[in-house]
């Protein structure tokens, strides 16, 4: 059997006044200052990550727009050459405008001295 005996003795450190170290401090700010640079270093590596990908679906939509605005082109110019034949021109006058071919006599050239004429002046002759 053992008896335990405990001496309760109360300290009062109210007016203690620690100094502050110096040492340590620095190597507190010098930490602090390399975390600093390391989490900014990893921001701008996130950043230019995030940039890079970006920038590359940007290259990708342009792209792609490109060769949509192509294959248009290529439509359009289709189109031009289909509706610039003369024979589709030609088969809208007869059958949808109901136009003839000239007959002989019909067709009338106009020389250098009466193309220079009003209209009207060269009807009264």
């Amino acid at each position: 059997m053992s008896i335990e005996v405990v001496f309760e003795k109360r300290i009062n450190n109210v007016n203690v006044c620690r100094d502050v170290d110096r040492g340590q401090q620095r190597q507190y700010f010098l930490l602090t200052f390399l975390s600093a640079v390391f989490v900014l270093g990893l921001l701008l590596y996130g950043w230019q990550q995030y940039r890079f990908l970006s920038l590359g679906y940007e290259i990708n939509k342009a792209r792609d727009k490109r060769d949509a605005l192509l294959e248009r082109q290529r439509e359009l110019v289709v189109q031009e050459q289909t509706y610039a034949s003369p024979g589709r021109i030609e088969g809208n006058a007869k059958n949808v405008l109901g136009m003839v071919s000239a007959e002989p006599g019909q067709i009338v050239t106009l020389g250098s001295e009466e193309a220079a004429m009003p209209l009207t002046a060269s009807k009264q002759r």
